[in-house]
């Protein structure tokens, strides 16, 4: 059964509820909704819509829309994994799999907008051929593969976590209601082992493109929620993977994420945490006396390991240009409850000679609008760095004893409310 956990009762019930989005009972169930945060709701062929609730049956045909801070895992028959992230629209369009013949699978999604995450399951590992993401403006086929798409009208962008992708235009040899890789001129392949870098294609372009993840807007727009296998425990705005898991297990299977080293410095929060936050308790944080807290604010602290407790950052290091290796943000507005949002164009700049720090960050959310964090000032000989001004910005962070990775914490007023957000760097 695909609701394992039920009882047949709960079975029935489950159904009957999804009649309400106009699935007949008739039809097979291809899958099921094993997470929900946030608003979401399930649309099924006939325009009926109805809440998304966790354990129930998908359908082909069904379209699941997350609202902003929403996000809705779907589990797969064949053992496949979807995460639809906030503000986003995915269509089960084909998903046909017979376990005595996965030859003869075929799959097919589209992804009106948004951003999700596909992990392919026995078909598509069986069937790589009759595999298919559709976008508006471009088809995915993949050769047995984790990865990550961003679609809007106008523009498309992938980025691969393990395994390998083809993007292709779509139009003349590449029709949206075919099946598996496009063989067009147009086409272009994207794996894993090409390091940090993601596709990209709009309109007005020939062919995807593959371009490097600095200085881009993040694939991963929207933190994933904490129960998605991933390496990160925050927002990913790179798109090769880091770990702090070597393997996450997927109906059975070891799936291999690329790596970067485990990160030194560690986020907690205090209390209780925002929704969706993703940062870990105090005392886990301390690790039995293992990490000392060395900065925070009034919603987080940052952790570095106790050895690091003394001593002084290098100078000879010279200037030091980080890369962005994830983040967390939320938008909380007055007198209400925080919401996941969105970061870009993150960069930070460390002059360890003359122990300065540079930095700007983009923040984004539905409510929120769109904010700019800047910040400049002097970085004390043991790691931290403070900055506010009387714009309402106020940041604190660290940096670990080597200069190799680097993390800060920031609050930023605006109209309505204000942004509150974790980062971590790497060089």
């Amino acid at each position: 059964m695909i609701l394992r956990n039920k009882t047949r009762f709960d079975w029935l019930i489950a159904i009957c509820m999804f009649c309400l989005s106009g699935t007949a009972l008739a039809a097979t169930p291809v899958g099921e909704i094993s997470l929900v945060i946030g608003a979401a709701r399930v649309t099924g062929e006939t325009g009926n819509s109805a809440a998304v609730q966790r354990g129930l049956p998908v359908f082909p045909g069904d379209r699941i829309e997350t609202e902003e801070g929403g996000h809705v895992h779907l589990r797969f028959v064949d053992g496949a994994f979807v995460s639809v992230r906030p503000g986003s629209r995915l269509r089960i369009e084909t998903y046909r799999y017979d376990p005595a013949n996965p030859q003869d699978s075929a799959i097919r999604f589209q992804l009106e907008q948004g951003v999700a995450r596909s992990i392919t399951g026995k078909g598509g590992e069986a069937a790589r051929e009759r595999f298919r993401l559709n976008t508006p403006i471009a088809a995915i086929g993949v050769k047995g593969t984790d990865f990550v798409v961003q679609a809007a009208d106008e523009n498309v962008r992938v980025a691969v976590h393990s395994g390998a992708i083809v993007m292709a235009p779509l139009g003349e040899g590449c029709a949206s209601d075919a099946f598996g890789p496009c063989q067009t001129d147009a086409a272009r392949i994207l794996s894993a082992d090409m390091g940090r870098v993601m596709l990209e294609f709009n309109r007005q372009q020939g062919t995807p493109r593959v371009v490097p993840v600095n200085g881009q807007i993040a694939v991963d727009k929207a933190a994933p929620a904490a129960e998605e296998p991933r390496s990160s425990v925050l927002h990913r705005n790179e798109a090769s993977a880091e770990t702090l898991a070597a393997k996450t297990v997927d109906a059975g299977r070891d799936i291999s994420v690329p790596q970067l080293p485990p990160s030194v410095l560690v986020w907690g929060h205090w209390r209780d945490p925002l929704p969706g936050d993703a940062t870990v308790g105090y005392h886990e944080g301390r690790q039995d006396g293992e990490r000392t807290m060395v900065t925070g604010n009034e919603y987080y602290m940052l952790f570095r390991p106790t050895s690091q407790s003394s001593g002084t950052l290098p100078r000879d290091l010279g200037r030091v240009d980080f890369a962005l290796r994830d983040s967390q943000v939320h938008f909380i507005p007055t007198g209400g409850t925080g919401s996941l949002g969105s970061t870009r164009n993150g960069w930070l700049k460390v002059d360890f000679g003359a122990r300065k720090f540079e930095t700007g960050l983009t923040m984004s959310h539905q409510s929120g609008g769109t904010a700019q964090l800047a910040a400049a000032g002097s970085v004390e000989r043991n790691g931290k760095f403070l900055y506010s001004n009387n714009a309402g910005t106020r940041l604190s962070g660290g940096i670990t004893l080597d200069g190799q990775e680097a993390g800060y914490t920031f609050v930023r007023d605006v109209a309505n409310g204000k942004f509150v957000g974790i980062t971590r760097w790497v060089q």
